[in-house]
């Protein structure tokens, strides 16, 4: 007669990555699992917080690979430990995939609005706001003619409390001057760098017009707007 002292446990794991983990879309990634504990042998599962896991994603035991990532490939991902004993073990880590998108602007007062007319002496107020992702990486840069603005008396450089206005900056210009005609240019850039910025230019004139949009660049995503009003 043979008898089994058999040592049963639950699983634990962990994961051999950051979380979160952001990278530029095109980058490959690897999310490595590993068992710490366990009696029998835990099994790995890789699961996807919504829907299922890309296509192309390669699995190795648990190793999950998703190659040249893409924003529709952002999300949590969640490595699971069953072996029937106690409850499966679960660790999850969430994939962000930078991304800007989305530029628009307007203007402060409205000069499309007839009862808001934008006349000399009177301050006018330029906002720019793009999608980014992650936010927290997101960064403006103002220009007039080409060259840097910095935050003045007469120019006030802002940006907005993501709370209210998320991704937005604002150009102030205090007592409005002829000598302020010109094309203001907004760039959205994000600090990891890696995807092309998005520039929108607003032309201020004392001629009448429309709002024209312009074209992309494959090097740097360049949307090209631009205001005419007279004064």
């Amino acid at each position: 007669m043979f008898f089994c002292l058999c040592f049963l446990a639950s699983p634990s794991i962990k994961l051999l990555v950051d979380d979160p983990i952001v990278v530029n879309p095109g980058e490959a990634i690897t999310l490595v699992c590993v068992t710490t504990g366990g009696e029998p042998a835990p099994s790995l599962t890789w699961v996807r917080s919504f829907g299922t896991l890309p296509e192309k994603t390669v699995l190795n035991g648990g190793t999950l690979t998703i190659p040249a990532i893409t924003s529709e490939d952002a999300g949590t991902y969640s490595c699971i430990a069953n072996n029937n004993v106690g409850n499966p073990a679960k660790k999850s880590t969430n994939n962000i995939v930078r991304a800007l998108k989305k530029g628009r602007f307007w203007i402060t007062p409205d000069p499309y609005h007839k009862d808001d007319n934008i006349q000399i002496g009177r301050e006018v107020k330029i906002s720019c706001q793009v999608e980014a992702v992650p936010s927290e990486e997101l960064t403006f840069s103002w220009f007039k003619n080409g060259r840097p603005l910095r935050s003045s008396e007469r120019m006030v450089i802002t940006q907005t409390d993501p709370d209210i206005s998320p991704g937005t900056t604002n150009l102030d210009i205090i007592d409005l001057k002829f000598t302020d005609f010109g094309t203001y240019t907004c760039v959205a850039s994000l600090k990891g760098g890696g995807i092309s910025d998005i520039s929108i230019d607003v032309n201020i004139s004392s001629s009448t017009g429309k709002i024209t949009f312009g074209h992309q660049r494959r090097r740097h995503n360049r949307t090209a707007m631009s205001s005419h009003w007279k004064t």
